[in-house]
């Protein structure tokens, strides 16, 4: 069996290079920043890879302790992978390389993918802190959590007990509230909301979305 191609450098960056520098190594685990994936999610969420590539990047992940995988079934579709404490640790490497490319962003090419969950990946830690509220987007169908505090937010995939704001639409139009905030007292266009609608501004408001370029 071929071994992993290395810098063979005695350096930091070298080093890491060796573990995270292949093609697709941190898309996968910037996926896996909102909570755990099956195999089949990875394939449609990362256009572009195939299912052998895929499965290997997956094996050199797991051998190199950046992710565990968690048996559901008896074939390789079957199974959730998630990240390790060690590779919820490449976290701040992921945002800063995203707050880097910004510079080189202009208005999307015509073949380029947007999610909603890119969007929700860089949003954690430009939370502004001092709002208390639980919130719920549902995007497509697919649930995601938004639990903000007065320090931080905690964002990932998944229901939400009781929530405070419920917000309904396509990836397109929540996608599109958080670049364009509603004013005061209305609903965000193609958005259906489930609580006080001016938690909708004091939700987009609390994060620094103005330093960003989404696409």
């Amino acid at each position: 069996m071929p071994t992993r191609r290395t810098y063979a450098q005695y350096c930091g960056v070298a080093r890491a290079l060796d573990v995270v520098g292949e093609r697709w190594t941190l898309l996968i685990v910037r996926d896996l920043l909102l909570g755990p994936r099956r195999y089949s999610e990875f394939l449609r969420g990362l256009p572009g890879i195939t299912t052998n590539l895929l499965a290997k990047r997956l094996r050199e992940m797991e051998e190199a302790g950046l992710i565990e995988r968690l048996r559901g079934g008896a074939s390789e579709a079957g199974h959730t992978y998630r990240l390790t404490p060690l590779g919820l640790g490449l976290e701040p490497i992921v945002q800063s390389l995203a707050q880097w490319g910004w510079h080189s962003m202009d208005a999307p090419r015509k073949a380029e993918m947007r999610q909603l969950e890119w969007m929700l990946v860089v949003l954690r830690p430009r939370y502004r802190g001092g709002v208390t509220l639980r919130v719920e987007l549902v995007a497509d169908g697919a649930p995601y959590r938004m639990l903000l505090d007065g320090k931080r937010a905690e964002i990932s995939r998944g229901e939400v007990a009781a929530p405070d704001l419920r917000l309904r639409g396509t990836s397109a139009a929540l996608y599109r509230m958080f670049r364009e905030p509603p004013a005061r007292g209305r609903s965000p266009s193609g958005v259906e909301v489930e609580g006080p609608v001016d938690s909708v501004r004091q939700l987009v408001g609390s994060f620094a979305v103005d330093e960003l370029t989404f696409g």
